[in-house]
């Protein structure tokens, strides 16, 4: 039950680094987030030593950009209405100006070589434009709520290990209560045994009568 005790504290304690680790990490290197009429560039961040068959873009799994060495750069109908383009200076990167919430979803950068086809994937979020008010109040909230959060997962995991280790010492108390009438009962075994292989044959107890004799 001690065992379980240390092992049960060791989960806990794993658990609650972990919860902290998850909510003050911060968002994955794929995952861009910005706010509407603000500018975003997505980088296609693939590096290969070998020769440029085809390059890709896609949004949402449609085509929006295709390019191949010594040919002009193919720009589709939806990146021309959603106001979308290649930079020059940033090899390959799309650029958005001003971004809406029409620009939200799922980039894809593809580039075929000789040895085969490599791809960059980029998810870009919208977010309305914050005011200065609600975003206080937001900061006061996450603020107060992620540590009464850690502090009652960290009450349940003391309260759980308190009930084991009472548990654990219950257990202990009533073994050594059993103990002392086991070993009792097992002289008394040992001392019958005793008598019958030394052929003693206790006396029966008599007393005296009243009229002075010795009565059985």
């Amino acid at each position: 039950m001690e065992d379980f005790s240390k092992y049960l504290g060791i989960n806990w304690t794993f658990f609650l680094t972990c919860c902290m680790f998850w909510i003050f990490s911060p968002a994955e290197g794929n995952n861009i987030s910005r706010e509407v009429g603000s500018p975003a560039i997505l980088h296609c961040n693939i590096i290969s030593n070998s020769t440029l068959n085809q390059l890709t873009w896609k949004m949402n799994t449609v085509l929006i950009f295709s390019f191949r060495p010594k040919e002009s750069l193919h720009k589709s109908e939806e990146a021309k209405r959603l106001n979308i383009n290649m930079s020059e200076s940033r090899p390959y990167a799309l650029v958005i100006e001003r971004v809406q919430k029409s620009h939200e979803g799922n980039y894809t950068c593809e580039i075929s070589t000789v040895l085969g086809v490599d791809e960059c994937k980029w998810e870009l979020k919208i977010t309305e434009e914050a005011v200065p008010g609600n975003l206080n109040k937001l900061m006061i909230v996450a603020a107060v709520v992620v540590p009464c959060v850690c502090c009652l997962i960290l009450i349940l995991a003391l309260i759980i290990l308190y009930r084991c280790h009472k548990q654990h010492a219950e257990n202990c108390s009533r073994t050594s209560e059993m103990q002392p009438e086991e070993v009792i009962y097992e002289n008394c075994l040992e001392n019958d045994v005793i008598r019958q292989q030394h052929g003693y044959i206790q006396p029966l107890p008599f007393t005296r009568s009243r009229r002075g004799g010795v009565q059985y």
